[in-house]
């Protein structure tokens, strides 16, 4: 019982952490480019136009305060107001911190809309090419491989459907040695039979191995469980760091926005706190454009 029993409750611990791994980034990849975008425009059609107007408005009349500060900086060590290197120098912030905004979005995509059918064929194209060619779960893949997966990535962010059918047939076709040679279509392998294979494998690691679980920590591990208890443990830390990824996005932009989207009053409230801003930031920036002038007539007239 010591060598099987433990040993096949090792490979049955992987199993069931590099599944939940394939699920996780699944989830997420569906989080930012499956959910996110409808909910955005959404937003932008609701609130979101107006509401960026407002927010370069506010980036405007922060960046006016900073002008005067550079102005007052020059007026103060008596030194000539170098208007060229000051526009550049809030040209500068201006990209800086549009840069920071953009960055903080993770979902900031604009993907084309898929019918029901072609977004479950996506789906199980790119799960299935997940579970079969995932790096970080398949360390053994070709080089090939893995810039086969990583187009498919970029096919599963861009929901282009007819790259990823390519892609799949790619990566489940036979190659000979001599080179990748596609098959012909009969003899790809089709979903079902690889969800039997997939069920084949997981039912005979499917024993109940609760009491070598509990065992087991009484036991001194043996050598051969060291490369799969080093699995474990990465499947679990890699684990750990997507779901982390995951309650992050959920908590960030647009989804955070979704509860005022379904609260009309909550929208009506916002919208006319925007307006208010929209009109705060008119008077201040009257009021700063005049000060500028001010301060540098003065300086010209003294």
């Amino acid at each position: 019982m010591r060598v099987q029993s433990f040993y096949d409750w090792l490979l049955r611990e992987v199993a069931t952490c590099k599944m939940a791994l394939v699920g996780l980034y699944e989830q997420k990849d569906k989080l930012l480019y499956m959910e996110a975008p409808p909910i955005r425009r959404r937003y932008m059609e609701a609130i979101g136009n107006f509401e960026e107007s407002v927010l370069e408005a506010e980036l405007e009349v922060s960046l006016l305060r900073r002008k005067i500060e550079l102005i007052q900086i020059s007026i103060n060590r008596r030194e000539p107001i170098d208007m060229q290197a000051i526009e550049a120098a809030l040209e500068a912030e201006k990209s800086r911190k549009v840069s920071e905004l953009e960055a903080g979005d993770a979902t900031l995509n604009e993907l084309p809309q898929l019918s029901e059918q072609e977004e479950h064929t996506l789906q199980r194209l790119y799960r299935e090419i997940t579970s079969a060619f995932h790096p970080a779960m398949n360390p053994d893949i070709t080089e090939t491989q893995k810039e086969l997966y990583e187009k498919a990535q970029q096919a599963y962010r861009l929901q282009d459907v007819e790259a990823m059918k390519l892609i799949y047939d790619m990566l489940f076709a036979p190659a000979e040695l001599s080179g990748l040679e596609l098959a012909t279509q009969d003899s790809y392998p089709s979903a079902q039979k690889l969800k039997a294979e997939f069920k084949k494998f997981v039912s005979a690691l499917s024993t109940d191995y609760k009491l070598a679980k509990t065992l087991y920590s009484c036991f001194m591990p043996l050598e051969e469980d060291a490369v799969v208890l080093d699995s474990l443990e990465t499947y679990n830390a890699q684990r750990k760091a997507v779901e982390d990824e995951i309650v992050s996005i959920k908590s960030g932009f647009p989804f955070n926005a979704v509860e005022t989207l379904n609260d009309k009053s909550k929208t009506e409230e916002y919208l006319a706190e925007l307006r208010l801003r929209a009109k705060q930031c008119e008077t201040e920036k009257a009021q700063i454009e005049q000060r500028i002038n001010e301060l540098i007539e003065g300086v010209t007239n003294g």
